[in-house]
């Protein structure tokens, strides 16, 4: 009994994912269909690439709002480049580490509130974005831009093996090599890290660059998948992507968590949206559970604080 209850205790967001997708698979007949999780994955790759970059910013004790409205802005910068692909995605990118980077900077020299920084830094990209565009969305995208998305190896799409690559990286990153054990020192206690002899400045701010670049990245994929540059690309992405780390049992204050609870996370509200949008169920009764979900998570982390 002692051991089915620390078993439950361990894995209790992977139980939650499996009794979600168990109910919609009851509910409706569509939900457990090859082409469905196929969808579902693959929607979800691009915004999931976010809050993969979001773990290392959260888990060194920082937060980042910029990152949907950075997606936007690389995504148009993308888009006008679309006829030399290959420019295009490597600008689209370095859009992203550009922002990331002076996101990391300005934080570490200016010492203001993340949240508020990069805040406002997500208001004066979306102003970059609607000054460069007058508000009008960009169409004019070249094919041979957009077959990045469109690709497949051995039928499986290109977009789910790119996020599967980045999801491996990222774990060995965090959990392997000393830079993860960097990133958690910092999130945990900066100042020991410090002490310690870790140049936290240094990794605070390449956490930063690491969101920075996947959130340009995901600003060009979704620009080839629409075959368009919209003004409002992203929209609503970034709180997405902190709920999704949130949920998937990261800790708001740094130093706890990881990529594969990011990963459930991402994965629990995904199954959320597909099944409740299968069950026609009304986007506000989506956006309740969700926020009950982050609820529950952040109380969860409060007390497990509080009993360490």
């Amino acid at each position: 009994m002692v051991k089915v209850k620390e078993f439950v205790k361990k894995n209790t967001l992977f139980i939650v994912f499996l009794v979600i997708c168990a109910i919609f698979s009851v509910a409706t007949d569509s939900f457990l269909t090859v082409s469905n999780i196929t969808d579902v994955v693959r929607t979800n790759t691009i915004n999931g690439l976010l809050a993969v970059g979001l773990t290392y910013v959260i888990l060194s004790g920082g937060i980042d709002l910029s990152v949907e409205a950075t997606v936007c802005l690389a995504g148009l910068v993308a888009g006008y480049l679309s006829p030399m692909p290959v420019v295009a995605v490597l600008a689209g990118v370095m859009v992203g580490v550009a922002i990331g980077l002076f996101n990391g900077l300005m934080l570490e020299k200016s010492g203001v509130q993340p949240f508020i920084f990069t805040l406002a830094m997500s208001r004066l990209l979306r102003g970059v974005v609607l000054a460069i565009t007058k508000g009008k969305n960009y169409y004019t995208i070249d094919s041979s831009f957009t077959a990045i998305v469109r690709s497949s190896v051995f039928g499986i799409p290109s977009l789910i093996i790119m996020f599967v690559v980045i999801v491996v990286i990222t774990y060995f990153a965090l959990n392997r090599a000393r830079y993860g054990r960097y990133i958690y020192a910092v999130g945990s206690n900066e100042e020991a890290a410090r002490l310690s002899g870790i140049r936290t400045h240094r990794i605070k701010v390449s956490a930063y660059v690491i969101a920075g670049m996947l959130s340009g990245l995901a600003g060009v994929l979704l620009t080839a998948r629409l075959s368009g540059a919209e003004t409002n690309a992203g929209d609503g992405w970034s709180l997405d992507a902190v709920s999704a780390v949130i949920i998937g049992g990261t800790s708001l204050r740094g130093g706890r968590g990881g990529i594969l609870n990011t990963l459930l996370g991402i994965f629990i509200i995904a199954v959320l949206n597909n099944g409740m949008t299968l069950m026609g169920v009304p986007t506000n009764y989506n956006q309740l559970i969700k926020g009950l979900l982050m609820l529950v998570a952040v109380l969860l982390d409060m007390s497990n604080r509080k009993k360490s």
